[in-house]
């Protein structure tokens, strides 16, 4: 039996793979690339999602066009306070005397016609007789006040507009509405939570051993951990953590041009950051920063900054604050990058390719798996000409050149932090070793993500068991193999770490029902899960720059004497905060489809509308599960409601 009726057939076009777009920005990057976008991929033409982008799009207008507004109305006090400086001294000025009688009795005339008070308003003779009208009439009776107050109002707004301020960043939002992280950004607790709910969850792992690459002292932890705690029975308990950004190493830092003729540099750094569980039994533990090194290796100019104890000087505040944010500067670089571009958008552009080349839509699998691969083409395509192109929005927001950075999509894609076949979701919360919620029981992704890996599994295995009763008939599906053959080769998909490999045969195949399963479950769980997980708290996170910038623009500092200016001499300009906000509003606005939803007439085999049924039914308890634990965890988190779910990489 078919899973969809087969007149809905697929296009007959043999689909190709192309360099040609990533070859343009460095011929060594080599990843295919669709050759075109075809008509059943363009979700643009889908009314829901051109709807909702449009809508985006016009919030973003209308927020400009207001930001402008009230930076004019700055701009225009500040050109009136001076013209009314000039003003006064020109009045002041013997040898104007003459073409002021003449233009204010010409001003007189005017009035005189215009309006009855003005009709007995002498003519004057000289200028003296001028100024002192000036100084006791109506119009202009405290002068001298009027004065003081424009130089004290031009003082004032010189001191303000002389330097950035988090108020600044703040006034970007003036249509669209500021995120609420932007009352939070300085707080540890909420550093903390955005390493286990954030805009990116997916680099905590926990410290089996301590690093010599990262020397922090039982002094300096207990100064923040307390003396009934240490190192060592932290390390014993598994209440270690560490963000390490090592991989940023192979971004080179690039240039922002800021007018003609003038670069300034921007700066990448790979910290590493220490956190500690509470110790203690209670569930609602919390994870806390303890210290933060800017680079890799240790050295006097590269310290180790420790959170402030309630003690500390002022000058130590703001360089735990720069070392937090330089932390938040890499996070942005890897979630974009590796988590976002490259484990999402990347890994399953070949996917997509393969299975519109190999899988007709009457196939099986080629039915479960289009609505999933929706879109992914067209975005891709969108995003190589509009916004991780030369010169485009990601070349002129993010830390490194493009080509840096892309090669390193490319490895997110490939095999970095982890190749396809140990990508599965509790294969790698173990290897990070965050799978266990009694040593790190505040850990929202983990918790929530596991719920839809499972319920997306169980409805993967039920449906494909429909179609393939044992191995053999796996092992035996031209369609299937041809597929996965496709993906892994040179001149197609270039995948590597996917497949089944015995001794005697490298060839990568798919040989059991078993692996089927896990490789379709991935699949689906990549292209909507993993990419909703990093692409819709972009709005939340990444739209405020102070929070996430993704360039820095000075070098880390080098002690924990620092000030404010220090601070904001490191975050982009607000020009650069005003680019960030677009681009990642629109990416983290724009919803089209649902997890679970394939639509009333996709599949008409009863027994696989049966099985959807209960697909769809856990979904909805899963969003209740999640809801109920909203109300008691310690850090919120609604990412991951399934109805917040796309089916696929369409945006």
């Amino acid at each position: 039996m078919t899973a969809i009726p087969p007149q809905i057939a697929s296009p007959g076009k043999e689909y190709e793979y192309t360099y040609e777009a990533f070859t343009k920005v460095n011929p060594n990057l080599k990843y295919p690339m669709a050759a075109y976008v075809f008509f059943e991929d363009n979700s643009l033409t889908k009314p829901k999602w051109a709807n909702a982008a449009a809508y985006a799009l016009l919030q973003l207008r209308s927020n400009q066009a207001m930001y402008d507004v009230v930076i004019n109305q700055e701009r225009c006090s500040t050109l009136k306070f001076i013209l009314d400086i000039r003003f006064l001294t020109f009045l002041s000025n013997p040898k104007n005397s003459e073409l002021i009688k003449k233009i204010y009795n010409f001003l007189i005339r005017i009035l005189r016609f215009t309006s009855n008070p003005f009709r007995q308003i002498p003519k004057v003779e000289n200028t003296q007789q001028t100024a002192d009208y000036l100084a006791n009439s109506i119009i202009e009776k405290n002068i001298t006040e009027k004065v003081k107050t424009i130089q004290e109002k031009e003082t004032q707004f010189h001191k303000v507009t002389s330097r950035l301020s988090l108020k600044k960043y703040q006034n970007l939002f003036q249509i669209i509405d500021l995120p609420s992280i932007a009352s939070y950004t300085q707080e540890d607790r909420v550093f903390a939570s955005q390493r286990v709910a954030g805009a990116n969850p997916l680099v905590i792992e926990r410290l089996p051993a301590l690093l010599e690459k990262f020397p922090i002292t039982d002094v300096d932890y207990q100064s923040v951990m307390g003396s009934s705690d240490s190192l060592q029975k932290a390390l014993e308990e598994k209440r270690l953590y560490i963000t390490d950004y090592k991989v940023l190493k192979e971004i080179k830092p690039g240039e922002i041009e800021i007018k003609k003729g003038y670069k300034v540099q921007k700066y990448i750094y790979q910290p590493i950051a220490l956190f500690a569980v509470e110790p203690g039994d209670y569930p609602n533990r919390r994870l806390v920063p303890v210290a933060i090194q800017c680079y890799q290796e240790p050295s006097p100019e590269n310290p180790i900054f420790i959170a402030p104890s309630l003690n500390a000087s002022s000058s130590e505040r703001w360089a735990w604050q720069m070392a937090k944010l330089i932390v938040q500067i890499a996070d942005g670089n890897y979630h974009e990058f590796i988590s976002h571009l490259g484990g999402a958008h990347l890994r399953m552009e070949p996917i997509a390719i393969a299975t519109y080349r190999k899988l007709p839509l009457e196939h099986p699998l080629g039915a479960l798996l289009r609505p999933h691969i929706e879109g992914t083409l067209y975005i891709n395509d969108a995003a190589v000409k509009g916004l991780v192109n030369p010169g485009g929005t990601v070349d002129r927001v993010a830390s490194g050149t493009l080509e840096s950075s892309l090669l390193l999509s490319i490895k997110g894609a490939k095999e970095y932090p982890f190749p396809f076949n140990e990508s599965f979701l509790p294969m790698t919360l173990k290897s990070r070793g965050v799978d266990d919620p009694h040593s790190l029981p505040d850990y929202p992704y983990r918790d929530d993500a596991l719920l839809i890996w499972y319920a997306i599994h169980d409805w993967v295995s039920s449906y494909l068991k429909l179609f393939y009763g044992d191995d053999g008939a796996v092992q035996n599906n031209q369609e299937i193999q041809e597929w996965i053959k496709d993906l892994t080769a040179p001149n197609g998909g270039q995948m590597t770490g996917i497949g089944e490999i015995i001794n005697d045969d490298p060839t990568p195949q798919i040989r059991t029902l078993a692996y089927l399963i896990e490789a379709v479950t991935l699949i689906i769980f990549t292209g909507s899960v993993s990419h909703a997980t990093v692409n819709f708290p972009q709005s939340s996170f990444l739209t405020y720059m102070p929070n996430m910038p993704l360039a820095g623009y000075r070098k880390a500092p080098e002690t924990n004497i620092q000030n404010e200016a220090d601070y904001f001499a490191l975050l982009p300009s607000l020009s650069q905060a005003e680019t960030q906000m677009n681009m990642t509003y629109v990416l983290g606005s724009v919803y089209y489809t649902q997890l679970g939803d394939y639509g009333n007439s996709y599949f008409t085999d009863s027994r696989v509308v049966k099985l959807l049924q209960e697909f769809q039914e856990k979904l909805r308890t899963i969003e209740l599960e999640i809801n109920a634990r909203n109300e008691v965890r310690f850090t919120h988190y609604t990412t991951l409601l399934p109805s917040k779910i796309p089916q696929s990489t369409n945006i």
